[in-house]
């Protein structure tokens, strides 16, 4: 390996790999590291890539051809904002409202509609993240899998390049393309750890369903798809949404909600709902989305937080040697129901590179000569601040819960579905066995030596609500008590219910109940196991560090995606 490099990129997801790109073509010796195997095995996207950007900084300028050459799943020619009523099972009818680019919500600005850049596609991050990574291999850039970037390599108050689980690498610059949960934006004094109300987690399943069918149900055409995103009573109160995107052969299905609003829901309101993976079984057990999933086959289970970019963007994305990009910087955009980060994590990596070249030119990477990057990044912070501003209707209570009974207070805004009446047919198995349903699809190569979270049980049972357990999209944490082992608070409260109801009518004993659950956590010892952990860092943005802290895994351990 070279003595020194011109620039270190650490992470080969978008960001990294379109930094990457750039900086080979332009003559740079330049070096990606990614902690997985394979670029794109740790990473899960909703999600929709949108392919241009203003000022020629999207995909379609960084990679003209892409529509022919990458493993683009459909192209998405509708997007659909859905909100649902609560379904009456038994008279077979449900109320939905579906709105449009002309739809007043739209109009008003609650809802941003205008997606589309005319190349926008659904893709899954494991093939898409390696065919653009291997775009850069060829183009020059170095490529070092199995790779984790622990921390910093500093002379004085300059970065001069990194120390991995390895060896120690120098370079004059390093960009951070690491994700949500970089540690080294920290370490470079850029930003502290980021906050649960600086973030949105989602969690994810995808099915796997014969292409045809999936035309039919979501009347496409042949290598084209739809992206539907709703909002409705299944939600419980937590601010978010779920979508449905259409790929080849799969459908993603899913959730992104806040993670502050989803702490507050399970710690506060665990008698509605105990873990987000509730959520989602509510969401596909409404009978208007079961019709679609209807024969569908679970293929996989991923989550993953993302940041606020409003709440969470650099203003200040470089120091002496260094800069940051993609997830890291913070360069995402959610607007009501629209997710949109990727294109923004190309644009940035791109102007990235294009900092780097500049300052080259004269002969020095001190901040002073880095600092144009922030210029560059104008027109995504321009993005961020707006969906800031929409963010003040569009991420509030009265989108996620008013604006749903509005709807429904008048017949005459909604449209009425109508199918065989049915009972629902979520809630017979505790969150543990749900989870493990889930994790059971997924490879993992466990670390047997070292714990990529350190856990201080002691400190952490001290907690009297414990938020880490119900937050978890896995089972990595979780209560023991005389009663039994519990990932979810709702299962512990729906176990004291029936005790205390004693085959009796459970209303008079609810309040009760809850109180005793309330307690149970309070004094319950907290187990930890990161075996079958996503790496999602929702723990880690909990914290507090001395009881919780959450790092990268090494050597290529951790959760193998095979959809992403």
């Amino acid at each position: 390996m070279a003595a020194e490099f011109d620039a270190i990129v650490v992470g080969a997801g978008p960001a990294g790999a379109s930094a990457a790109l750039s900086l080979a073509r332009r003559g740079a010796n330049v070096l990606m590291l990614e902690k997985a195997r394979v670029p794109g095995e740790r990473n899960m996207t909703g999600g929709v890539l949108y392919g241009d950007f203003p000022h020629e900084l999207g995909l379609i300028s960084l990679v003209p051809d892409f529509e022919s050459t990458a493993p683009l799943e459909r192209r998405i020619l509708s997007h659909e904002v859905v909100v649902l009523d609560e379904p009456n099972r038994s008279k077979g009818t449900s109320r939905y409202y579906r709105l449009s680019k002309t739809s007043l919500a739209a109009r008003l600005g609650v809802f941003s509609m205008e997606f589309e850049t005319g190349h926008d596609y659904s893709v899954l991050r494991r093939p898409f993240d390696r065919w653009l990574a291997n775009l850069a291999v060829r183009s020059g850039a170095m490529l070092s899998t199995d790779t984790t970037a622990e921390g910093l390599l500093k002379e004085g108050d300059s970065v001069v390049g990194v120390r991995t689980t390895k060896e120690e690498i120098r370079s004059k610059v390093v960009i951070d393309a690491s994700g949500v949960s970089s540690n080294l934006v920290e370490e470079a004094g850029l930003r502290g750890r980021l906050a649960p109300r600086q973030l949105y987690h989602g969690i994810k399943r995808v099915y796997k369903l014969d292409p045809g069918t999936i035309e039919k149900r979501f009347r496409a055409g042949p290598g084209t798809g739809r992206a539907i995103f709703f909002l409705g009573e299944f939600m419980h109160g937590i601010g978010g949404g779920a979508f449905i995107y259409t790929n080849k052969d799969t459908l993603s299905v899913g959730l992104v909600v806040s993670l502050d609003s989803l702490i507050r829901a399970t710690t506060e309101r665990f008698d509605k709902v105990g873990k987000l993976l509730d959520v989602l079984d509510d969401f596909e057990d409404h009978p208007m989305v079961a019709e679609l999933l209807e024969g569908a086959r679970a293929a996989e289970y991923s989550s993953h937080n993302v940041p606020k970019g409003y709440k969470s963007i650099l203003k200040r994305p470089y120091s002496n040697g260094f800069m940051v990009a993609g997830d890291a910087l913070g360069a995402f955009v959610k607007i009501g129901p629209m997710i949109d980060g990727m294109r923004r994590a190309i644009t940035s990596g791109m102007l990235a590179a294009r900092s780097f070249v500049e300052a080259s030119s004269s002969g020095s990477f001190k901040a002073r000569n880095l600092s144009r990057y922030a210029d560059y990044l104008g027109p995504i912070y321009e993005d961020v601040d707006r969906s800031g501003r929409d963010g003040f209707i569009s991420e509030s209570s009265f989108t996620y819960r008013i604006l749903p009974r509005v709807i429904f207070g008048t017949r005459l805004l909604s449209s009425t579905y109508r199918f065989a009446p049915r009972p629902s047919t979520t809630g017979s198995k505790d969150a543990i066995s749900r989870v493990q349903e889930g994790t059971s699809l997924l490879s993992y190569d466990e670390d047997k030596a070292y714990s990529h979270i350190k856990v201080d049980a002691a400190a952490a049972s001290k907690s009297v609500t414990k938020p880490w357990v119900p937050a978890c999209p896995t089972n990595c944490y979780t209560i023991l008590t005389p009663k039994g082992v519990f990932a979810s608070f709702k299962d512990l409260y729906e176990v004291n219910l029936a005790q205390l109801a004693a085959g009796n009518s459970p209303g008079p004993f609810e309040a009760k109940a809850f109180a005793q659950t309330q307690e149970d956590v309070r004094v319950a010892q907290l187990k930890f196991d990161h075996v079958a952990c996503v790496g999602c860092g929702t723990c880690g943005a909990i914290g507090p560090p001395e009881a919780v802290a959450f790092t990268h895994e090494r050597s290529g351990h951790g959760v193998r995606y095979r959809f992403g």
